[in-house]
C-alpha cells in the first residue's frame, strides 16, 4: 500500500471527523441541559469511532451518499454531453485544429496531474515525518517519566493506605493500585494503563484530611475502573496521525474537559448527599493548592492545566437531580449522527459494513428481597382489575381518565408551579391514586414543583369529600420524585398511618409517617427516616407494623436496621431482627459473596447478617472467609472483633 493512498484516506477521515466534530458540538450546546456529564462525554467516541473505523452506514439520511450520487449523476451527465459534442464536432476539429496546438494541450493536461501528484506525495512524506517526530517525542516523555517514577519511594502513611484501601472497596476495584511520591505531575494523578499507579505530592498528602484524601483517591480510581487512561492514549495517536488538522485537536481537548466532569459523576454515584458536597470542596481546595501542572503524556489527573473547575463546581452541586433525565435525547442523537456523519466519504476504498446497533445502559443487576420497588410506569406490576394495577411500591394506578386526574391536580396547583415528572415519565405518570384512608374512596398523591426551585418539591395529597376534592396535605420539602407510598397501623392504633417518601438523593429517600386528623394529614414525628430501600415488617401477634431501613454503605452493601414506633419517636426493634434478616438479608448478601467471593465486606456484612439472624454457627463460616481473603478491609481487627461477638 502506498504512502500516498494511507495519505488520501488520513484526509478524507479528517474531513469527516471535523464535520462529525461541528455536529456534535452543535447537539451539545443545543442541548446542553439535557445531557448529564456521561452523555456530555460518551457523545464524543462517535468521533473515536469515525477516526479508527472506516465504517460505512448504506442509508438514505447519509448527506454524503446523497451527495455522492448526486455528483454521479451530474457526472454522467456532463460525460454525456461531452460525448456528443464531440461527435457531432470530430471532423471540425481533425482537420481545422493544427497538430501542434493538440500536442501542446496534452502536455498541459499531463504536466497538471503530475504537478498534483508531486506535491501530494510530497505532502504525504511530510505527514509521516511528522507523525514519527511527534510519536517520537511523546513515547520518548512517557519512557522517561515511566524511569523516574520506577525510582520514587511509596507510601507507606497507613492511614493513607486504609483510605485507599476503603476507596477501592467502594468501587469494587480488587487490582493492587500503589501510591507513589512524585512531586513531577503537582496534581494527584493516575499513572499507567497495564500497571497503575497513583501519584501524588508527600506535601500535599500531610496537607490533606483524610475525607479529601478520599475524594482524590475515589477519583483516581474512578479514571481506573472507566479506563481513562487507555482512551486517553487512543485519542492522543489520533491527535499525532491528524496532527495536520486543529478541529480534531480541539475536538480531543473539550473530550477530556468532558471526560473529568463524567469521572467527577462516577464518583457522586458513590457519595452521599454530604460527601458530594466534601467532594467539591476538596476540587476547589486542590485548585487552590496545586500550580504548575505539567502534562504528562499516560496520566490523568484530578486538575489539570486549563480545568474548567467552575463548570465541575456546578455539575457537582446539580449532581443529584434528575439522574435519567432525557435519556431518550442522546440514544436518538447517537443513532442520527452513527447514520449521517460516520458515513464515509465515496473513495475508492474498502468499506466494512455492519448492522446498525444502539447500546442501552446496562440495568442493575441487584435484587432486594421483600424490598418494595421504586415507584416507576416500568415497575413489575399485579392486575387487580380490569382497569387497575397496583405497584410494588403500594401505589394504585389507573388506566384510564388520567388525563382527568392531572387536570384536578393543577386546579389546586400555584400559578408558578408545575407537576414534578423525571425521567421519560409525563405528568399522568406522576399522580397516582391509592385509598389512604380506608373508607373505599382513592385519595390523590403527587408532587410539584414551583418554578424557580429546582432541588425542592411539594407532597400533594387530594381527597374526595361530598363530590368535591379538598387538600389534605401540602407539604414542601428536599427531593425531586415521589419515591414510596404506603399504608400501614404504625402506632398500632388499629387505623392505619399514611407513609410518603421523596428521593433527595441518587442513593437516599427522606420518610415521613402522616396521620389522619380531621380530614388533614399531620406528621406523627418531626424526626423523618432516611432510607435508600423500604420494607413493611410485620410485628408477631400485634397489627402494628414495624420500618426496615436499607442505607447505601460500601459498594453494594447496606446497612439495614428495623425502627418501631414507641408513642414519641421512632427505635431499633432488636428483637425483629432474627425472622426478618434471615428472611431478607442473609439471602442478599449470600448472593452477593457467590457474586464476587473475593470482595471483603460483603463476608463481614453476611456475618454480621447471619448474626442478627441467630445463626452464629454460619457467621463463623463467614467470618473465616473473610479472614482468608485478607484483602485489608474490612482490617483483621475488625473480622477478629465481629468472631468474638459471634463466639459468645
Amino acid at each position: 500500500m502506498q504512502l500516498s493512498y494511507i495519505f488520501k484516506m488520513v484526509v478524507l477521515s479528517s474531513v469527516v471527523g471535523s464535520i462529525v466534530t461541528i455536529i456534535i458540538l452543535v447537539l451539545k450546546n443545543l442541548l446542553k441541559n439535557k445531557l448529564n456529564a456521561s452523555w456530555q462525554y460518551f457523545i464524543w467516541f462517535l468521533l473515536i469511532i469515525r477516526l479508527i473505523i472506516p465504517t460505512e452506514f448504506d442509508t438514505p439520511l447519509s448527506k454524503f451518499n446523497v451527495f455522492a450520487n448526486a455528483t454521479q449523476r451530474i457526472q454522467t451527465s456532463q460525460s454525456i454531453v461531452r460525448n456528443t459534442n464531440y461527435e457531432e464536432n470530430n471532423i471540425k476539429s481533425d482537420s481545422q485544429i493544427p497538430e501542434s496546438d493538440l500536442e501542446k494541450k496534452s502536455d498541459f493536461k499531463e504536466t497538471k496531474v503530475k504537478d498534483f501528484n508531486y506535491y501530494f506525495n510530497a505532502a504525504s512524506v511530510v505527514w509521516a515525518l511528522g507523525v514519527i517526530l511527534i510519536l517520537s517525542i511523546i513515547l520518548s516523555m512517557n519512557g522517561i517519566f515511566f524511569l523516574k517514577v520506577r525510582k520514587q519511594s511509596h507510601c507507606e502513611d497507613m492511614d493513607t493506605i486504609t483510605i485507599l484501601k476503603k476507596s477501592k472497596a467502594i468501587m469494587n476495584i480488587s487490582r493492587s493500585i500503589p501510591i507513589i511520591y512524585d512531586k513531577y505531575v503537582k496534581t494527584p494523578s493516575l499513572f499507567g494503563v497495564i500497571n497503575p499507579k497513583i501519584l501524588i505530592d508527600s506535601d500535599l498528602v500531610q496537607k490533606l484530611s483524610l475525607e479529601e484524601k478520599k475524594c482524590i483517591f475515589l477519583h483516581e480510581l474512578s479514571h481506573f475502573k472507566r479506563k481513562d487512561i487507555f482512551v486517553n492514549w487512543i485519542t492522543l495517536l489520533l491527535e499525532i496521525i491528524n496532527w495536520f488538522n486543529p478541529v480534531i485537536w480541539f475536538a480531543f481537548s473539550k473530550m477530556r474537559e468532558d471526560s473529568e466532569l463524567a469521572c467527577d459523576a462516577h464518583v457522586l454515584s458513590y457519595l452521599g448527599e454530604e460527601e458530594q458536597n466534601k467532594y467539591g470542596e476538596t476540587i476547589i481546595k486542590l485548585a487552590r493548592f496545586v500550580s504548575g501542572i505539567k502534562w504528562v503524556p499516560g496520566t490523568s489527573g484530578i486538575i489539570k492545566r486549563g480545568s474548567n473547575i467552575k463548570r465541575r463546581v456546578i455539575m457537582i452541586k446539580n449532581f443529584k437531580k434528575h439522574p435519567f433525565k432525557w435519556i431518550g435525547v442522546p440514544v436518538s442523537i447517537l443513532a442520527a449522527v452513527c447514520m449521517i456523519g460516520i458515513t464515509n466519504i465515496p473513495a475508492q476504498a474498502m468499506g466494512l459494513k455492519t448492522n446498525d446497533k444502539v447500546l442501552k445502559p446496562k440495568e442493575s443487576k441487584i435484587n432486594y428481597p421483600n424490598i418494595a420497588k421504586e415507584v416507576s410506569t416500568g415497575s413489575s406490576q399485579t392486575t387487580t382489575s380490569s382497569n387497575k394495577k397496583e405497584t410494588k411500591s403500594g401505589l394504585l394506578e389507573t388506566d384510564q381518565n388520567k388525563t382527568n386526574y392531572v387536570s384536578i391536580v393543577k386546579s389546586f396547583l400555584p400559578k408558578n408551579a408545575q407537576i414534578v415528572t423525571w425521567g421519560n415519565t409525563k405528568e399522568e405518570d406522576n399522580v397516582f391514586l391509592k385509598d389512604l384512608d380506608g373508607d373505599g374512596t382513592n385519595e390523590i398523591i403527587t408532587s410539584y414543583k414551583l418554578n424557580e426551585e429546582n432541588e425542592k418539591i411539594n407532597v400533594m395529597a387530594l381527597k374526595k369529600a361530598g363530590g368535591n376534592w379538598t387538600k389534605v396535605l401540602d407539604e414542601p420539602g428536599e427531593g425531586f420524585k415521589i419515591d414510596f407510598v404506603q399504608t400501614a397501623d404504625i402506632d398500632g392504633d388499629g387505623k392505619d398511618e399514611v407513609l410518603l417518601g421523596r428521593r433527595i438523593g441518587g442513593t437516599t429517600g427522606q420518610l415521613s409517617v402522616y396521620k389522619w386528623n380531621n380530614n388533614a394529614l399531620g406528621k406523627i414525628s418531626n424526626e423523618d427516616i432516611y432510607y435508600s430501600k423500604l420494607d413493611i415488617v410485620d410485628i408477631p401477634g400485634k397489627s402494628m407494623k414495624a420500618i426496615a431501613t436499607w442505607n447505601h454503605d460500601t459498594g453494594n452493601a447496606y446497612v439495614v436496621d428495623i425502627l418501631k414506633w414507641n408513642g414519641k419517636d421512632f427505635k431499633s426493634a432488636e428483637e425483629l431482627y432474627p425472622n426478618y434478616f434471615k428472611q431478607s438479608v442473609v439471602p442478599y448478601y449470600e448472593q452477593k459473596v457467590k457474586e464476587m467471593p473475593k470482595v471483603g465486606f460483603y463476608w463481614y456484612d453476611l456475618a454480621d447478617s447471619q448474626i442478627k439472624a441467630g445463626d452464629k454457627e454460619s457467621a463463623i463460616k463467614s467470618i473465616e472467609e473473610g479472614l482468608n481473603l485478607n484483602t485489608g478491609y474490612p482490617s483483621q481487627e475488625e473480622f477478629n472483633k465481629l468472631k468474638e461477638k459471634a463466639s459468645k
